[in-house]
């Protein structure tokens, strides 16, 4: 289940940043999520998308602020953009990888999304961290972003 999860993220990632940002991609399946320093970075954003069916969890994004600016800047068509503008594109993003991911997986399965939100206090280990997950390290152009899934309650 895992691996086919993983590769069914993977294509969802793609397809969604490459279509919204049209971002090349490249990445790097054996990194750990503590490996990867994300977490560590002082500008780190995150958000956090919970959903249930017939298996539960949480999907988050890590992307750090200034290429959440360039991806929002991009997105939106405009030079500046405010905090608030740069969090719901990051929201809108897990919206977008998390659906693409579970139809990506099976058509067939149906799962409920929450409504993604901000993940306040991620420097460090954050408690969403402590259960068992898959995460996929991606390097772009203009830096590396994470997207980790929890699995389980």
């Amino acid at each position: 289940m895992e691996q086919n999860l993983k590769k069914a993220m993977q294509n969802s990632i793609s397809e969604v940043l490459g279509t919204m940002f049209y971002m090349p991609l490249e990445f790097d399946q054996e990194e750990t999520l503590s490996e990867s320093r994300l977490l560590a970075l002082p500008d780190i954003k995150a958000s956090i998308l919970c959903f249930d069916g017939p298996f539960s969890g949480c999907l988050v994004m890590l992307v750090p602020g200034e290429l959440l600016a360039l991806m929002t800047a991009d997105f939106m068509g405009e030079k500046e953009v405010s905090a608030m503008e740069m969090e719901e594109t990051l929201k809108e993003i897990s919206n977008m990888v998390a659906g693409n991911t579970f139809s990506n997986y099976d058509c067939h399965m149906e799962f409920c999304l929450g409504i993604p939100e901000i993940l306040q206090g991620v420097h460090g280990s954050h408690e969403v961290f402590s259960r068992k997950g898959i995460f996929l390290m991606v390097e772009s152009v203009d830096g590396p972003l994470g997207v980790w899934m929890g699995l389980g309650s």
